[in-house]
């Protein structure tokens, strides 16, 4: 049952039906002898491969840009990444130092220190885990903003705020704001107001609605039984800088699962044997074109980690690293903005497919 088993067969039948009865799809008709590609960004395009692979007789080629095909229990090289790209534009140790600020505060269980903190967030209810899972967690998502010629939008929406001028904290709270509300400078920053983090982390383990509007329901779901890759922070005895809440970790995570989907559900444990399946079935394969950006923080769930391709680099099975680019940044319309790597990766894709 939703399995990712089940989702590539719905693809594969899908296809099949398109094969067999093209006009009833598409308008202008298509021949029913077709080659189909399959093209996808991050999740897609980790379909997008295993398509490739698992369904040859069906998908004659794929195009699979930051593709997660290689999963992890405790995910922090997410945040690494986004440490780098902040570090690059200058502000990476004023943030980190902001998050342990704040876990300071949420670490001390002091109950006039969470008050200070709901306020100066401006949000309302949930424990300290709560606090650190919503805060770290809607800055983090800046993540996957895209660096285009005109601009590095995660300089704009994050680094702008921390100038020397007010504390890492204070600076912290303030681009946490813009990152919920939208960028606004820091001389007009608007406080939101009485966010509740109701669409956020702690919907996940509240709410009983499964409807298929709810896409961080879905994705909680999806770490739950397929992959893990739970956004943590790094170990507390190593000595990796921490650009999340201390408090957010594997456990905080999982103890979602049941409550929120049911006693079933069983959160993956054994990731290396998941690992050996799903990156085993495309060693070899041909006809996919591989892309990730260099700073893409998915990028050490990708065939091209920052210190390693998991995949041999082929003529029949290319890996393209977009220099200076974030997240599948070559699936987005063409811009006169566009790197000259993404708008490289572009064409080569085009090509191959031609």
């Amino acid at each position: 049952y939703l399995t990712l088993e089940n989702t590539l067969e719905d693809f594969a039948q899908f296809i099949r039906v398109a094969k067999e009865k093209p006009s009833s799809l598409f308008k202008p008709a298509v021949a029913a002898n077709s080659a189909v590609v399959f093209v996808g960004g991050s999740y897609g395009g980790a379909l997008a491969a295993w398509m490739r692979a698992l369904y040859p007789d069906l998908v004659t080629a794929a195009w699979a840009s930051s593709a997660p095909v290689f999963s992890y229990v405790d995910f922090y090289q997410l945040d690494q990444a986004l440490g780098r790209h902040l570090t690059a534009r200058g502000c990476g140790k004023s943030f980190a130092q902001g998050v342990r600020d704040l876990d300071k505060i949420l670490l001390s269980k002091n109950q006039s220190g969470l008050d200070s903190v709901r306020k100066m967030f401006s949000v309302t209810g949930g424990t300290a885990q709560d606090l650190a899972a919503g805060i770290t967690g809607a800055i983090t998502s800046t993540v996957n903003l895209p660096v285009m010629l005109s601009g590095d939008a995660l300089e704009q929406s994050v680094c702008s705020f921390f100038d020397g001028s007010r504390s890492p904290l204070t600076a912290y709270s303030m681009a946490v704001s813009a990152t919920v509300l939208g960028y606004t400078t820091p001389q007009t920053i608007r406080p939101y107001r009485s966010m509740t983090m109701h669409h956020r982390d702690i919907s996940l383990r509240s709410q009983g609605n499964v409807s298929l509007n709810q896409p961080f329901r879905s994705w909680y779901y999806i770490c739950c039984t397929w992959f893990s890759d739970w956004q943590v922070a790094p170990p507390k005895d190593s000595n990796i800088t921490a650009y999340r809440s201390q408090l957010v970790d594997r456990e905080y995570w999982q103890g979602g699962c049941q409550p929120s989907f049911g006693p079933d559900v069983h959160p993956l444990t054994d990731v290396a044997e998941h690992n050996k399946k799903w990156l085993g079935v495309l060693k070899g394969v041909k006809n996919i074109y591989y892309t990730v950006g260099e700073l893409d923080p998915w990028r050490d769930t990708t065939v091209a980690t920052a210190e390693r391709t998991l995949l041999d680099n082929s003529i029949s099975a290319p890996i393209f690293v977009m220099s200076g680019a974030t997240h599948t940044q070559d699936m987005q319309p063409d811009t006169v903005y566009d790197l000259n790597s993404v708008r490289m990766a572009k064409e080569m894709g085009d090509s191959l497919i031609k």
